[in-house]
């Protein structure tokens, strides 16, 4: 299950706003370049991410079914 986020660079004035999918503003940037950098690094560390979540999960998961308990108390 990867999630892929997007990723949009809005300019206002002289300045370049990276904003993420969900509308939140990830940086302001005098350069286009500059933003669209940052874009590529958020795409990186989403990449990345996703396994560790799951890798999270699954031992969480392991957990449970071990010691017979609710998610919230793994």
């Amino acid at each position: 299950m990867t999630m892929t986020k997007e990723y949009k660079i809005e300019s206002d004035g002289a300045e370049f706003i990276v904003i993420d999918g969900t509308g939140e503003t990830i940086g302001v940037y005098l350069t286009q370049d500059a933003a669209e950098q940052d874009i590529e690094r958020c795409k990186k560390d989403d990449a990345m991410w996703e396994p560790a979540k799951l890798l999270v999960d699954t031992a969480i998961k392991a957990d449970m079914e071990k010691h017979e308990i609710d998610r919230g108390t793994a």
